[in-house]
């Protein structure tokens, strides 16, 4: 199960506080660009929609990263 969105690891892992080697690249790659976005933009709404893109992705592909995300939100 996908952990909560106001879980504050997820603002951890987007602004790279928490490093996590990724089984799949793909994943690295996409907290890599909102690390970036987070870095020109920390508003409320930019970790905010951050987190839900975040959130999504790993939504979207549970099955593919559920020991990554175990091992991160443990």
């Amino acid at each position: 199960m996908l952990p909560d969105k106001n879980n504050p690891k997820w603002i951890s892992l987007l602004k790279g506080e928490i490093n996590h080697n990724f089984k799949i690249v793909s994943a690295s790659m996409m907290l890599s660009r909102l690390n970036r976005q987070l870095k020109r933009d920390d508003s409320k709404e930019s970790i905010k929609s951050c987190i839900d893109e975040a959130y999504d992705f790993f939504k979207k592909f549970q099955n593919l990263f559920e020991e990554d995300l175990k091992e991160i939100f443990k």
